[in-house]
């Protein structure tokens, strides 16, 4: 789609790096180099381009030990060309330092303007980590009690559908997405860019609209939601009597040395350091590029607008791993590594921290077939023309940082490659009992019934398959597969028409059950439906959203703002093209 120049930057400790190329404007995107070496054991002059059109590019280290990364240039290469990614930045922690940090491409889809390891992208929802971090600071110092109703720090918000719905969400509910708040999340404010918007917005328009409202009882189920930290954040400010921008660059980024962490777009464009967004806009679908300035939401920061760099984040990595006590206890810096609501997406393996996703599954891979027990804390981020993705492997002492500038652009693949490369891997364990069979069907199939979004959702166990239906998003044109794909246990891939991009986009369904085994729940991320045993008497009336939907509802668009980052690839695939007619 983007003609790139391909060039790479790389900091080694303690190696020096060169990087030389011609300076031409419309090279290939393909570009192929070859590996040549001096024959000696020490130096390793790692690239020479081969003969033809293509940006003349060489490494060179003075180390031995160094060439341990070629493995991973070589993934990151591969994975950016596969998913047509301009440019990309990465670092490697390794024992608590930094022993690695490049940057890969370009800075621009379409100019040479080669990615520097300080070069700034946006990160989408590893925001949320340090969103986590400013609140647990006042936890930690007795000013906010994380089992409180928000409602003792925010006495004046409110749900116009109901007002027992506020009091009902506790400060933990918030940081670990049991809240039930609907997801909501809108990328552009031109009249809330200011630091006062959060108090503006969820005080105000807000609690008033048809986007807010509880899918479920609070603390019921986990369901990612961005308004959950949006409102971490209005504690924050309300608590702290800060702006939230204010407050987080004083008490979290400035102690945590991470200088070159915005959230103003001004600050970025000041700097002159960054990267600029490959991405379908979210209006036309037509290809475009997102300058730092192309969006800002004041009152959407706490949820995923920041901007930062690989070497910054680098230095969240060393907190998590050592702490930092002018930050935060060691009790609460742990806690947010710790299981703290199981998620329901892998069996009993996958839960939310705060601010974090902790695995304790370790990785599976299609090109790394092998399921270890180990522990992965991370988050990822996606807003339109970013991709963001922060690992930290405790077992490993390991650390490893992505930003690219594409959309849903993850570089899942090259974390596999450098725990694999990089790490003393344990020995693998049998992969767990995934297998689900038509039998299993029978207890999901029913009646569920969203209020407030799709209305009616039937669900059908015949002929070995299960199927659904979802008659309102029918009757708006949606199309959609109708069979839901076993996944792992309880949970199903149904796939949704992209009518912008011609995809066809998994979206991932979970039936939540009761303590009997029952299923209770019909859980997509966009909207959540309760079993019911009779269809409600006008399934003609149900109510209906009267503005936009909420970004991240059902049907999915082509880029889910602040997303929380890629999934084991066997529990989420990829987005796929659309080959035959939907059913």
């Amino acid at each position: 789609m983007f003609k790139t120049i391909w060039s790479v930057a790389v900091i080694v400790t303690c190696v020096a790096v060169i990087g030389y190329g011609a300076d031409q404007a419309d090279l290939p995107r393909n570009n192929v180099f070859t590996r040549i070496s001096d024959g000696s054991s020490g130096a390793d002059s790692a690239f020479a381009p081969v003969k033809g059109n293509v940006r003349s590019i060489s490494i060179i280290t003075e180390k031995p030990y160094t060439r341990r990364f070629l493995p991973l240039i070589d993934a990151i290469e591969q994975e950016m060309e596969d998913l047509n990614i301009p440019g990309a930045a990465v670092a490697v922690i390794e024992a608590g330092e930094t022993t690695f940090a490049a940057g890969l491409g370009s800075k621009h889809p379409h100019r040479d303007d080669p990615v520097q390891p300080s070069t700034l992208f946006r990160i989408g929802s590893v925001t949320k980590m340090l969103t986590a971090i400013g609140l647990l600071q006042l936890v930690d110092q007795g000013l906010v009690d994380p089992n409180a109703p928000i409602t003792d720090y925010l006495p004046d918000f409110s749900f116009a559908y109901d007002a027992n719905w506020a009091p009902s969400i506790t400060v933990r509910n918030l940081l670990t997405h049991t809240s039930a708040v609907a997801d909501y999340f809108e990328i552009d404010t031109p009249g809330f860019k200011d630091d006062d918007a959060l108090s503006t917005y969820l005080g105000g328009p807000y609690g008033e609209s048809a986007h807010a409202y509880l899918m479920a009882p609070a603390g019921r189920m986990f369901n990612y939601t961005n308004p959950g930290y949006i409102l971490a954040g209005w504690v924050t400010e309300t608590v702290s009597g800060t702006y939230y921008r204010l407050y987080i660059q004083e008490n979290v980024l400035a102690p945590l040395g991470m200088a070159r962490t915005f959230f103003l777009p001004e600050r970025v464009i000041a700097d002159g350091d960054f990267a600029y967004g490959s991405t379908l806009h979210w209006e036309t679908g037509e290809p475009f590029v997102v300058e730092p300035n192309t969006y800002d939401n004041g009152w959407g920061r706490p949820a995923g607008l920041a901007f930062s760099n690989v070497l910054d984040l680098a230095e969240v990595v060393k907190f998590l791993r050592a702490g930092q006590p002018d930050v935060l206890t060691d009790e609460l810096r742990m806690a947010m590594q710790e299981p703290q609501f199981d998620m329901e997406m892998f069996l009993d393996l996958i839960h939310y921290g705060y601010g974090l996703i902790v695995q304790e599954a370790g990785f599976y891979h299609p090109e790394v077939p092998n399921f270890y027990r180990l522990r992965v804390v991370s988050h990822g981020g996606d807003v339109y023309g970013f991709s963001a993705d922060l690992y930290y492997v405790p077992d490993l002492d390991f650390g490893f940082v992505t930003l690219t500038n594409a959309s849903v652009a993850h570089l899942n693949t090259s974390f596999a490659t450098a725990l694999t490369t990089l790490c003393d891997m344990p020995a693998p364990s049998s992969i767990p009992d995934l297998s689900m069979t038509p039998a299993d069907y029978a207890k999901y199939a029913g009646q569920y019934y969203d209020a407030y979004g799709v209305g009616d959702v039937i669900v059908t166990s015949s002929a070995g398959e299960l199927t659904v239906e979802i008659a309102s998003f029918e009757e708006e044109g949606g199309e959609y597969g109708h069979t839901l794909l076993p996944s792992t246990r309880n949970n199903f891939i149904l796939y949704v028409h992209d009518v912008k991009n011609f995809e066809e986009l998994p979206v991932q369904v979970t039936f939540i059950l009761d303590d009997e085994g029952a299923s209770e729940y019909f859980r997509t991320r966009g909207f959540v439906a309760e079993r019911t045993a009779e269809i409600p008497p006008e399934p003609g009336g149900r109510r209906r959203f009267e503005g936009p939907r909420p970004t991240a509802s059902f049907p999915v668009p082509d880029v889910n703002p602040c997303l929380p980052g890629p999934q084991l690839p066997f529990i989420t695939p990829p987005a796929r093209r659309i080959d035959r007619k939907m059913r």
